[in-house]
């Protein structure tokens, strides 16, 4: 993940979050000692020390020494570094966002890594009000929720289940448009959209199965849109052009990257995209001569899936 990604979508999420409901459970007496999550599971594991003071910090400890049952999505530290999210930032939290942000890895029920949905891209609900995508690879014996790939199953404890992830599953409140618009490496797409009048077509309703393909300021400059200026001086023929363009970056389907299959995705434009898999995942245009890499995957907005790729996409 980029920096200027990580650095959007954290700033954004502690500007936008302003209220979350917060559930409480009474602990119940039981005959042994529970083997409770921040006890016991969550101390015990160097790898989960970060959401373990993160939970310490939002004074969450009683919660999650309650009867539960839970179901727990652990990020790693790594997972917290790559958000951008340390041991140094993590103070800085303010105690409501990171309160929604710990319960949006919390389900109110026992999962066990066999029931997670199959998908691609079932729903299943957060304690902080959000649904989260299950989607499993038979054949790679793998689970992953919002892109995220769940490194090891079934922890279990008293009251609950830990299942280890390697990202944050940070919290899609903020729209499409907004993250655009809110990183400079995106500035020339942004005034493409406006110019070519798309603005709903960005800003599509909460909860919109859609997926956006990304064009960074390099790609922009690369197939001639390299100035607010030259962007605002297009002829109208070119800004039809552009326009049909940008509707080919758009999928009116739920795509992580992790559940797309090698095949075609039909797009807002008409036609379709190519996708291929294996050593990871890449998109072609009917008129690129090569595929596109997605250059930072998975950021799960308010009405929409993003990818940012290497490249524009060529009807």
């Amino acid at each position: 993940m980029t920096k200027n990604i990580k650095t959007t979508i954290l700033s954004a999420l502690l500007l936008f979050l302003t209220s979350i409901a917060f559930m409480q459970c009474t602990e119940k007496d039981t005959v042994q000692a529970p083997a409770d999550l921040i006890d016991t599971k969550l101390a015990a594991d160097p790898e989960l020390s970060l959401f373990k003071t993160a939970i310490t910090q939002a004074k969450l400890e009683t919660f999650t020494k309650g009867a539960g049952p839970f179901t727990i999505l652990a990020p790693t530290n790594a997972a917290f570094n790559a958000a951008g999210i340390t041991a140094t930032t993590l103070p800085t939290i303010d105690s409501i966002t990171l309160t929604a942000l710990l319960l949006n890895h919390f389900q109110n029920l026992n999962r066990t890594g066999f029931e997670f949905p199959v998908g691609p891209n079932a729903p299943m609900a957060s304690m902080a009000g959000y649904s989260n995508y299950s989607s499993k690879n038979i054949t790679l014996n793998k689970t992953y929720v919002n892109g995220a790939t769940v490194t090891e199953l079934d922890i279990k404890c008293s009251n609950g289940v830990i299942h280890k992830i390697d990202k944050v599953l940070l919290l899609p409140v903020i729209p499409v448009r907004t993250i655009l618009k809110s990183n400079p490496n995106f500035s020339l797409m942004d005034s493409a959209i406006s110019k070519a009048g798309l603005t709903a077509n960005f800003a599509p309703a909460a909860n919109s199965a859609t997926t956006f393909f990304a064009i960074n300021n390099a790609s922009m400059t690369a197939a001639g849109y390299g100035s607010f200026t030259a962007i605002g001086a297009l002829t109208p023929a070119q800004v039809t052009t552009l326009s049909n363009t940008l509707k080919y970056h758009i999928v009116q389907s739920r795509n992580f990257s992790v559940a797309m299959k090698a095949g075609t995705l039909k797009t807002l434009f008409g036609t379709n995209i190519t996708v291929a898999t294996g050593a990871g995942v890449t998109v072609k245009g009917i008129s690129n001569a090569s595929a596109l890499t997605l250059v930072t995957a998975d950021i799960y907005a308010s009405n929409g899936i993003i990818h940012e790729i290497s490249g524009m996409l060529m009807p």
